[in-house]
C-alpha cells in the first residue's frame, strides 16, 4: 500500500472514531450528571428532615433524642436542655398577626413552613424513578414564587414584633439563617431557563441548607449581650413579582412625588376628594385607598414631568386606582418602612375634625 493510500486510510478512520469518542463523552457527561442530581437530592432530604425537626421543636412534639438516616448516614440529635423550657414560654406569648391571635413559636414555624412547601415543589420534579413526578423545573415556576411570598411575609412579622431576643437570644442568628434562604430562593428564578437539572438543584440545595444552619444556630452558646430592642441584625428584601389573581397597574405622578422610589418598595395611595356635605355644602377629604401596593417598576419623568409607576394590586384594588385617577382631585404616595406589609384601620383626614 502506497503512504498516500495508507494516509487516506488512517484519516478515514479517525473519522469514524471521532463520532464514537463524541458518543462515549456525552455518556460520561450524562451520567456525571444523574450522579449529581442523586448527590443533591440526598442532601436536599437531608436538610428537609431537619427543617422538619426544627418545626416539631417548636410544637414541643419531638423527644429528647431524634435519630434519622441523612446524606452521610445516620444522625442522631439531641435537643438542647432550655429549649423545651423556652418554647413552653414562647408559646405562651401571645401575637396579633391580621387579626389573628397567634403565638410567638408559631411565628418562628411559618418561615420553615413556607421552606417544607418549597421543598415539596422540588421533590415533585425528581424523575419519576427517585418518587417524584418529573415535572419541568420551569412547570413549578409559580407556585415557587407563591412559597418565596410566604416566606417574606413570614419574616416581615418576627421583623415587626422584633424577636432578635427568642431561643434564648439565638433568634438573631436563626433569622439569618432564614433572611439567606429568602436571598438564595429569590435568585432560584434565574435558573429556570439557563442550566440543567443540575443548576436547578444545586440551587434548591443552597436554599434548603439554611434550615440546617437555622437548627444548628439552637445548639451554640447563647449570645452574651442580647439584640438592642430585639431588631435583628440581618435583612433581605425580595424583588416583588405578580402572582396568579393580581393585577400590574400602570399610574403617573408628578416626577417629585417618585423621588427615591424604586423597585421593592410598598406604598400606599391617597385621594383627596370633594364630596357635598349637609345643605350642599363642599367637604374636603383625603382618604388610603391602596395600602402597601409593591411598586414593580418606575419610570423617568416624561416632557410633561409625570413619571410611571407599575403597582402590583389586588383586583378590587386596580378598580379603585382606575377610579381615583379620573375622580379623584390628587393623588398622592407614602411609602411604608421597609418590612411593613399589614393593611392598617386609617380614618379618613378632614379638617373639620381638627378645626372648630
Amino acid at each position: 500500500m502506497r503512504l498516500s493510500e495508507l494516509t487516506l486510510l488512517l484519516a478515514a478512520l479517525a473519522c469514524l472514531a471521532a463520532p464514537l469518542r463524541a458518543d462515549d463523552e456525552e455518556a460520561a457527561e450524562a451520567k456525571a450528571a444523574a450522579n449529581r442530581t442523586e448527590a443533591l437530592l440526598e442532601e436536599i432530604d437531608c436538610y428537609s428532615k431537619k427543617g422538619e425537626l426544627f418545626f416539631e421543636y417548636l410544637k414541643n412534639n419531638v423527644p429528647a433524642v431524634y435519630k434519622f438516616r441523612c446524606a452521610k448516614g445516620r444522625e442522631t440529635i439531641t435537643a438542647p436542655a432550655w429549649l423545651a423550657g423556652e418554647v413552653s414560654s414562647m408559646t405562651a406569648r401571645e401575637v396579633q398577626l391580621n387579626k389573628e391571635t397567634w403565638d410567638e413559636a408559631r411565628l418562628w414555624r411559618e418561615p420553615l413552613a413556607a421552606l417544607d412547601e418549597f421543598s415539596e415543589l422540588v421533590r415533585k420534579t425528581r424523575p419519576a424513578k427517585a418518587g417524584g413526578l418529573g415535572l419541568p423545573h420551569k412547570f413549578v415556576s409559580p407556585a415557587c414564587t407563591a412559597a418565596l411570598t410566604r416566606l417574606d411575609k413570614a419574616l416581615a412579622a418576627l421583623r415587626r414584633e422584633r424577636l432578635a431576643g427568642s431561643f434564648g437570644g439565638r433568634g438573631d442568628a436563626v433569622f439569618a439563617s432564614f433572611s439567606k434562604a429568602l436571598a438564595e430562593l429569590d435568585a432560584l428564578e434565574k435558573t429556570y431557563d439557563v442550566g440543567g437539572p443540575v443548576t436547578f438543584y444545586e440551587k434548591a440545595a443552597a436554599v434548603l441548607r439554611n434550615q440546617e444552619e437555622a437548627l444548628a444556630a439552637l445548639f451554640a452558646d447563647a449570645p452574651a449581650r442580647r439584640p438592642d430592642g430585639g431588631a435583628f441584625s440581618a435583612e433581605y428584601f425580595p424583588a416583588p413579582r405578580p402572582q396568579a389573581g393580581s393585577r400590574v397597574v400602570a399610574m403617573a405622578f408628578p416626577a417629585w412625588h417618585l423621588e427615591g422610589l424604586k423597585r421593592g418598595d410598598r406604598v400606599d395611595i391617597m385621594a383627596t376628594q370633594e364630596l357635598a356635605g349637609p345643605g350642599g355644602a363642599k367637604d374636603m377629604i383625603t382618604a388610603t385607598i391602596i395600602q402597601a401596593a409593591p411598586v414593580l417598576y418606575v419610570g423617568k419623568a416624561n416632557a410633561d414631568g409625570l413619571g410611571l409607576v407599575r403597582l402590583i394590586l389586588t383586583p378590587v384594588q386596580a378598580q379603585y386606582a382606575a377610579l381615583a385617577a379620573v375622580q379623584s382631585r390628587d393623588l398622592r404616595l407614602a411609602v411604608r418602612a421597609d418590612g411593613d406589609y399589614e393593611p392598617r384601620a386609617i380614618e379618613a383626614a378632614n379638617f373639620k375634625k381638627i378645626i372648630k
